[in-house]
């Protein structure tokens, strides 16, 4: 369980990134429950969000969530969190104090900075990524699929049978649907039981098992295996007759012998 805490507290890091909002929704909420937690509004909206809070940190439903939505998109709870209601009413309690119209529009101009300087400019470094491709995919993608597909055309395969972890099952479709992978985005709708267990593999087990990852593919009839493998690792996969045809970035793409 503390494994799913951990969890948690990462994705709370993740989400708010190099912002500061968080300090933001903090002070709002300690101002609301130290002065005015009697008012029955107020009390219900800090009631709510203590209950989204509990619920995200909490190890057994963080457990049940990922079950449910998967580990990746957990960070969507957020959602329930009432993170802009909460600062503005405490802004708003905070100015309903001051008596002076001049005061109030002041700090109000203090409040507004605040909200601004908190949060992240969208243009940054990193937040967009320029493709090159007309779907608008990561370009590795793109350069796997096409790898992948001029093998295949090499080789006269009509049909083949892709397999790649969940972040290659998630584009791949929207860049090229003709392209039949093992399963879809979450291992849903897995081809066989062995591509089944091969995503969870991919999925959950660390370090990776890059052998029977191999096997697995093999057995469930994977044309062809995409994966991240250390040069040291690269013979574990390599001895179930996958043949490395191509490199992109981290990613190694392997070819089924028998196919060739």
């Amino acid at each position: 369980m503390m494994a799913y805490f951990k969890w948690s507290v990462y994705i709370w890091q993740l989400f708010w990134n190099k912002g500061y909002y968080q300090y933001l929704f903090i002070a709002a909420f300690a101002y609301l429950l130290i002065f005015h937690r009697k008012k029955r509004s107020t009390r219900q909206v800090l009631i709510y969000s203590a209950c989204v809070l509990f619920i995200f940190f909490f190890p057994l439903t963080a457990k049940v969530i990922v079950f449910c939505i998967g580990g990746s998109v957990y960070w969507r709870v957020f959602w329930l969190l009432p993170i802009i209601p909460v600062v503005s009413l405490a802004a708003t309690e905070f100015l309903r104090g001051r008596h002076s119209k001049l005061a109030q529009t002041a700090l109000l101009l203090v409040c507004c900075a605040a909200i601004a300087v908190s949060g992240r400019d969208m243009f940054s470094d990193g937040v967009y990524v320029r493709t090159v491709n007309a779907q608008k995919v990561p370009d590795d993608v793109a350069q796997i699929c096409d790898t992948i597909k001029d093998e295949a055309e090499k080789d006269g395969l009509d049909d083949f049978l892709v397999m790649g972890d969940e972040y290659l099952s998630s584009y791949l479709r929207v860049y090229d649907p003709s392209v039949r992978q093992a399963y879809g985005r979450w291992g849903r709708d897995p081809v066989n039981n062995p591509c089944r267990r091969v995503y969870h593999l991919m999925k959950w087990e660390e370090p990776r098992r890059y052998r029977k990852i191999a096997r697995l593919s093999r057995k469930g009839g994977c044309d062809f295996l995409v994966i991240s493998v250390p040069e040291e690792k690269t013979k574990l996969v390599e001895r179930f007759h996958y043949v490395e045809i191509g490199k992109v970035n981290e990613y190694r793409i392997y070819q089924l012998e028998e196919t060739s």
